[in-house]
């Protein structure tokens, strides 16, 4: 085993006898009681962090709570997670009207420069922000949705009393890291990995609905699939 995979070994087991919350020790004390490199803590230490063990809370590291396991599926992820017993909800980010350019309109299958409304929401789960999701929709299909929607509501149910019935979505995943404005929204550092989920859904007639795009913590969120032969 490399002397960093032995440190990690430790620390793994060092986190049995704690309890989410609890803080973690610092660095240097880790270090000396392995008798190792301060790089070497680090590169085990930024292990926990990405397998959800740890987490940062400013300048201190504390125990992290169990990471949030959603299966990969039509609907809101907070109801979803409210169906586990979590508590969840969104911070409105911001609405925003702008014209759709070339890419997203053949996406959305509309005209360019037709009107798009934008939907930017951060996900929380136990008020720990967890993830980042801008949903644009084209405004002739919603009329009134920026005065009337409650942004801590699931926008799918909000979309069904409409009548826009959800047949199928097509997603993309892929890991990044966030940058400076994305890693502010979540109060995470910029070497954080996120889960980066790309989305278009389309209604029970193959017309699309929305394009969205959303930035989850790989430190904290735990995706499944289940598909049949």
């Amino acid at each position: 085993m490399l002397k960093h995979q032995i440190v990690r070994k430790n620390l793994d087991a060092l986190l049995d006898d704690l309890s989410p919350g609890d803080p973690f020790p610092s660095e240097r004390d880790l270090a000396e009681r392995y008798d190792v490199a301060r790089e070497t803590l680090r590169q085990a230490m930024r292990e926990l962090l990405v397998a959800g063990r740890i987490e940062r809370r400013g300048r201190t590291t504390v125990v992290a709570d169990p990471k949030v396991v959603l299966p990969l599926a039509i609907g809101s992820y907070t109801e979803a997670a409210r169906e586990k017993g979590m508590s969840a909800s969104r911070i409105l980010v911001g609405w925003s009207t702008d014209e759709a350019d070339d890419d997203l309109a053949e996406l959305l299958h509309i005209d360019a420069g037709a009107t798009i409304v934008q939907l930017e929401r951060v996900f929380t789960t136990g008020d720990v922000r967890v993830g980042l999701e801008t949903t644009r929709i084209p405004a002739h299909r919603i009329p009134g949705l920026m005065d009337g929607f409650d942004y801590r509501r699931s926008l799918y149910a909000e979309l069904k009393t409409r009548g826009i019935i959800f047949g199928r979505v097509v997603d993309t995943i892929e890991t990044v890291l966030p940058d400076a404005r994305e890693a502010a929204l979540l109060t995470v550092d910029t070497r954080t990995p996120m889960f980066l989920l790309n989305r278009v859904s389309y209604d029970k007639d193959g017309v699309p609905i929305e394009q969205r795009r959303s930035l989850y913590r790989g430190d904290r969120m735990t995706f499944t699939a289940v598909m049949d032969a």
